[in-house]
This record gives structure tokens, sequence and C-alpha cells, in this order.
């Protein structure tokens, strides 16, 4: 078998391992996410997209606020609607007195969340007493009453977490300090849940701010359900019947942990994007790994010694082998021969002609009197030819020659 079928099985072996584990993990993995998240095109449980399509369905228009908060909620504009729902809001002092500003042409205002909403209702009386028995029950089942339909059956909800009901934390002011002191100061109670008061309004000028205390009510799960859209109309029926102003910045949110966690590690796992997508990427490393791993490993190329010049250390052991035998003339032949090939790759001399005219072209070129350098040449024949030339001779004619470079251009 050769190693390129080798490696053809183990890619078809391991992806078949892949994707059964992916279909037997599969079955544990939530198909929704029990969070709160409260987006408008969200479709888990716990989103906002049925609410908001259902503003969409209805005949007027739906004004997003993106960005730039005080241009995009008109003032000047009434019978028209402001809306916001979140886990939080965020909302300043400056944000809610534009609020306040819009209200009080004739527009309603309806803002959704767990959190009071100080900066609001801070200008209505003082915060402290604004969030003094404002508080949550921790439950898992609760009932809705309006009280101006306090003969009706409540509206029965509770918290469902996967496939488990679950404890929950329901928000809301206690009904004898909202009606002993609240309202005595103009807020009016809408609804109640377990006996607290989860949904009120105040008027404001020529308009209305309704807060309501539990935005999960609003959620997809909630609003599917026949209690939950009763609960949705009678909250809307405070509005004006205009356009509405849709607020996604001042939006927040966060989630409730809704029950214990799950028995079965890989169901915790694929529950949650970042750590599914974290368990993929680890099995993919480990794939990729081994498939490299199969391949042949190329044998380790040696480091070869770095490349020296040895022209120079040869040169220099041939000159000292000559000086040492006393063979001058030989030494005084090389060195002729390498002056002269410097003068024609220096000068373009022709180095054939006479030794007069060619000692003259040197003086011309390199700038040297002539008289130095017939004194080279003399140099030069007496050690090439004299027979009783010795070392000095040879020395000189070196210091002739050194000469020469040191002033020649």
């Amino acid at each position: 078998m050769t190693r390129k079928i080798i490696i053809i099985l183990f890619i078809v072996i391991g992806g078949g391992a892949i994707t059964l584990f992916y279909l037997y993990v599969k079955q544990f993995a939530p198909e929704y996410k029990w969070s709160e998240n409260y987006r408008k095109k969200s479709k888990e449980p716990y989103g906002l997209s049925v609410f908001y399509e259902l503003l969409e369905q209805g005949e007027n228009d739906i004004i997003n606020i993106k960005r730039d908060f005080n241009k995009t909620l008109d003032t000047n504009e009434i019978n028209t609607n402001y809306i916001a729902v979140g886990g939080y809001l965020y909302i300043d002092s400056l944000r809610a007195n534009h609020i306040l500003k819009y209200v009080e042409k004739g527009n309603n205002a309806l803002l959704i969340t767990n959190s009071a909403p100080l900066e609001i209702t801070r200008m209505f009386i003082e915060s402290q007493d604004s969030i003094y028995g404002y508080g949550s029950e921790l439950d898992s089942v609760f009932s809705v009453r309006f009280v101006d339909e306090g003969t009706r059956v409540p509206l029965a909800f509770h918290y469902q977490n996967l496939k488990d009901t679950t404890a929950y934390y329901w928000y809301g002011y206690s009904e004898s300090y909202f009606y002993d002191t609240l309202a005595i100061d103009g807020f009016n109670a809408i609804s109640e849940l377990n006996g607290k008061v989860n949904s009120y309004s105040f008027n404001w000028g020529d308009g209305k701010v309704v807060i309501h205390s539990n935005p999960i009510l609003f959620t997809n799960y909630n609003i599917i359900q026949k209690d939950g859209f009763t609960n949705l109309n009678n909250t809307l029926s405070h509005l004006n019947n205009g356009n509405v102003y849709w607020d996604e910045i001042s939006q927040g949110y966060y989630e409730q942990s809704g029950g214990e966690a799950e028995s079965n590690p890989l169901q915790f796992l694929f529950s949650h994007y970042t750590l599914r997508w974290g368990w993929y990427l680890f099995l993919s490393s480990i794939i990729i790994y081994l498939l490299f791993r199969t391949k042949r490993e190329q044998r380790i190329i040696p480091v070869l010694p770095k490349n020296t010049n040895s022209t120079i250390s040869y040169t220099k052991a041939i000159g000292v082998l000559y000086f040492q035998k006393g063979q001058h003339k030989l030494i005084a032949i090389e060195m002729y021969s390498l002056f002269l090939a410097g003068l024609r790759n220096k000068y373009q001399i022709n180095t054939s002609t006479e030794e007069p005219e060619l000692i003259k072209n040197i003086s011309l070129k390199s700038g040297i009197e002539e008289s130095l350098i017939i004194g080279l040449f003399k140099h030069f024949r007496k050690v090439r030819y004299s027979p009783i030339a010795n070392s000095k001779d040879l020395i000189n004619l070196h210091n002739a020659i050194e000469l020469y470079y040191k002033n020649c251009i």
C-alpha cells in the first residue's frame, strides 16, 4: 500500500469519525439559547423579534434610534411614541431631559427595564423616594393583574429554561409603598405582579411616561402565549396611535441564571457559541497535526562551513618559501608581472611597448614623476637580471613599489 493511499484512507476515516461525533453531540446541543438578549431581530426565546414584527405590521412608521439620540428623537413632533426595552437602560440626566421634553409636547414614552430609570423618575419626585420600595422576588411561577381589570382572571406566566421551569427574579414596587407614597405624588399603577406593582405611569406636560419593570414578559417566548399577547396589548394601549421611535442606543441587557448547571458537559459546551467553536478549532488542530506528521520527515540539512578565500594565504606561503630559499629572481619576476597587470587594469596601458615609452605613459596616467618610475624599473632589472642580487635588493624593490602605490592617482 503506497503512502498516498494511506493518507487518503486516513483523511476519509478521520472525516467520517468527525461527522459521527458531530451527529452524536448535536443531539445534546440546545436548539435555542435560553438567555435574555432583547434584540429586535433575535428569534431566540428571550429575544424581541415577535414584538418588533407586530409593531412593523401596524399602520405607523418605526424610526430606529441607532446614533445621535437627540437629533433622531424629534421633540417637535406630537402624538408619537418612544419605546426602549432592555435589562437596563443607558439613560443619563441629559438623555432623560430630552425624553421628558419630547413627552411634554404630547408624546408618550414606554420604558421596559428591570432597573428603575432613576434619571426619569427623579425629575418627578425625589430619587430616594423612587427606589426605596423597589425590589425583586425570586419565583418560577407568577401572575399579572391589570388594575383597571381587577375582576378578570390574572394572567399566568412562568420562567422557562430549556425543558425546565426555574426560578427567576421579578421586579416591582411593594404595593403598600407604591400606594401610600408614590401614588400620592402622581404615579398611577397599571399592573401588579405577585403583589408588586410592576407597571405604572405618570403624566408629564401633554404626554405620559409608562414604565414596566419586567422586560422578559415582552420576549418571543411569552408573547406567543395567549396571556403574554394580552399583556402586550394592555400595555401598548397606553400609547398614542402614531409613529414609534425604537431606541437601540440606550438598550442594555444582562443574563440571569435560569437554573442549575447542566449535568452533561457536552450540552454545556455546545450551549455557548464561543466554547462550541473553540471545541471545533481544537479538533481541527489535532487533525492537521496528525495529517502532517504522517509525512516522512526530511533528513536535517547539515550546516556547511563558511567559504574562505585561500588565495592570499597561498600567495604569502609561496612568497615566504621563495624568500627562504633565496630565489629572489623568481619573486621579482612575479612582482613585475603583477605590477604590469595592475597597469593594464587600472590605466588601460599597453605594457608590451618599449620601456622608455612605457615609463612615459605610466607617468602621465599615474601622476608620478618619470624619475621615480625610472628608479622603480632599475630595481626591477637589478633583481630580475643580476646574478648577485640579494635579499636587501629585494626589500628595496618592495619599498619602491609601495612608494609608487601610495602616490599614484
